[in-house]
């Protein structure tokens, strides 16, 4: 089950990016306060997949974690049908194989990868959405066997300290953001992460600009992805916006912690730049 879970976040990875931001300080913790709130609520930035030996926990946060009444993650990992959910929504429409979408380079790359990995290839997994053939490559790209996720650790403290959890949004939502970006685009994305080591490059350039906290260094690998940042304002603004009235009615309620991908962090349409629009003080935690 764990490895399951592991596999279906590690989708929203893909979901991380944003767009131009004004220099912010080095944090991946921020304490939210003011504006008539009674409490302070914590916002924190994940990466959703990484190696154990790059995972991050200290007690600055730990203690944010423990002294919120609710946690609040983009998806309710808690629920017992989310994993169903994902996967119900991961095939395409009439189980449509997206095999022959492929230049024969890439369509024999890609099937030798899934073969070899997964032990089946494109004839018989090639009706599940590009999305999710690019996640089933990242998994195997990663460079370790079995990688820690942040959402599973709050997840696991939400049920040992039995702090409530709640999602932002729906698997079925988040799925459905890669329907508004043209096939042949994410076939394109899909063909060069097989046919080039980038996206293992890429991947390592956002694990250190993670551990180092640096928001800033994170955005530009991101954005500088060709498929997220051409869709950043699907993938990241208008969430972003859609987020902050939910963030908002949290908050006002009991201290909350929330946590989402780092990417949603930075930039002038990201949650702090948002919440500080909407009269919040938003700070780094150390």
């Amino acid at each position: 089950m764990r490895k399951s879970v592991l596999l279906w976040i590690f989708i929203l990875i893909q979901l991380f990016p944003a767009i131009a931001q004004q220099p912010l300080e080095n944090s991946l913790l921020w304490k939210i306060s003011d504006n008539g709130l009674e409490q302070p609520s914590y916002l924190f930035g994940t990466i959703h997949v990484i190696c154990p030996e790059d995972f991050k926990m200290d007690e600055r946060i730990l203690s944010a974690l423990q002294s919120s009444k609710k946690i609040v993650l983009e998806l309710n990992m808690s629920d017992p049908m989310l994993v169903q959910e994902m996967q119900q929504n991961s095939m395409n429409a009439d189980f449509y194989n997206i095999q022959n979408e492929f230049d024969p380079e890439a369509q024999a790359a890609l099937d030798a990868f899934l073969s070899d990995n997964y032990g089946m290839g494109l004839a018989q997994i090639g009706i599940m959405k590009p999305f999710i053939l690019s996640t089933m490559v990242l998994m195997k790209q990663l460079p370790c066997e079995t990688p820690d996720s942040y959402e599973l650790f709050f997840t696991n403290k939400s049920q040992e300290w039995k702090i409530p959890m709640e999602g932002l949004e729906t698997a079925t939502y988040q799925i459905s953001l890669f329907d508004k970006i043209p096939l042949e685009r994410q076939i394109a994305d899909l063909s060069n992460m097989i046919l080039t080591d980038a996206s293992a490059e890429e991947f390592k350039g956002m694990v250190d600009a993670y551990t180092a906290e640096d928001l800033g260094k994170l955005q530009e690998i991101i954005t500088a992805d060709g498929l997220t940042g051409e869709y950043g304002a699907i993938l990241i603004d208008q969430r972003n916006l859609d987020w902050i009235p939910k963030i908002e009615q949290l908050i006002k309620q009991e201290s909350t912690f929330i946590a989402v991908g780092a990417g949603h962090l930075p930039s002038e349409k990201g949650v702090i730049q948002l919440l500080r629009n909407a009269g919040y003080t938003v700070e780094p935690v150390r």
